[in-house]
């Protein structure tokens, strides 16, 4: 299971054994709607959707996680959103597009369920109850968004690096994210040299510790110190609404 902190009722997914948005759907929409899902690896850098073109499949994550990137051509790329098996992609699919300006793809190995886009639809289509919890966690990761944009303009690198750790850390089993730094200078659009200083800072006052290819979290309570509020309002929203 995802228990990492299971005092704190804020992660409201960290009750859940496999995908948050599976789990809440009353018996007839998951006997309409558990047919239609294949089960699959999700191996790192798997490609869930490309920017500008149709989404063919939507994923349920049950493990790993994926990352919305946004893509410039003048300034390169940041990650602006994390799905893992708290949610669902395919946001645009849910909301009556066909396909996203953005990126996602895996950035941390796991597993997932598999649903074709029009599948999906036929199954909206058909249950108004299926879709209102599709669109309750769509809700919930536009709050995350926002809370992105508002994190990275207003907030220090190592506030900023600590949400994103607490983050990944409520998407995995175990404390170890397997994750470079460069891959980590890339989602928060900032120079490795940085993400390597921070990183340090955090381990030398024991939060954390780094390892080749990866971080492994050892204070969960002072990492969500050291966030200053970077962290908790889309997981509280999320609590909130899928409950």
């Amino acid at each position: 299971m995802l228990i990492h902190s299971a005092q704190e009722s804020i992660i409201a997914f960290a009750q859940v054994a496999e995908n948050l948005v599976l789990s809440v759907l009353n018996s007839d929409d998951r006997k309409l709607l558990m047919p239609l899902l294949h089960r699959m690896e999700l191996p790192v850098r798997k490609s869930l959707e490309i920017s500008n073109k149709r989404i063919e499949f939507v994923y349920f994550p049950v493990s790993g996680m994926a990352s919305v990137v946004a893509e410039c051509e003048t300034y390169g790329s940041a990650e602006i959103g994390v799905v893992g098996r708290e949610g669902v992609t395919g946001a645009a699919i849910i909301m009556a597009s066909d396909r996203s300006p953005h990126q996602t793809y895996m950035q941390v190995a796991g597993e997932g369920y598999r649903i074709s886009a029009n599948a999906l639809r036929d199954v909206m289509a058909k249950s108004p109850s299926l879709h209102r919890i599709l669109l309750r966690s769509t809700y919930v990761f536009t709050v995350q968004t926002a809370h992105t944009a508002l994190v990275n303009s207003r907030f220090k690198l190592e506030e900023r690096l600590a949400r994103w750790l607490l983050m990944g850390y409520d998407r995995i089993d175990g404390d170890e994210l397997q994750i470079t730094h460069e891959f980590l200078s890339l989602m928060l659009g900032v120079r490795r040299a940085g993400v390597t200083d921070v990183l340090r800072t955090l381990q030398d006052n024991g939060l954390i510790r780094t390892m080749r290819r990866g971080v492994r979290i050892l204070d969960r309570h002072g990492l969500r110190e050291w966030a200053n509020g970077a962290y908790g309002v889309a997981e509280a929203e999320l609590t909130r609404v899928m409950r």
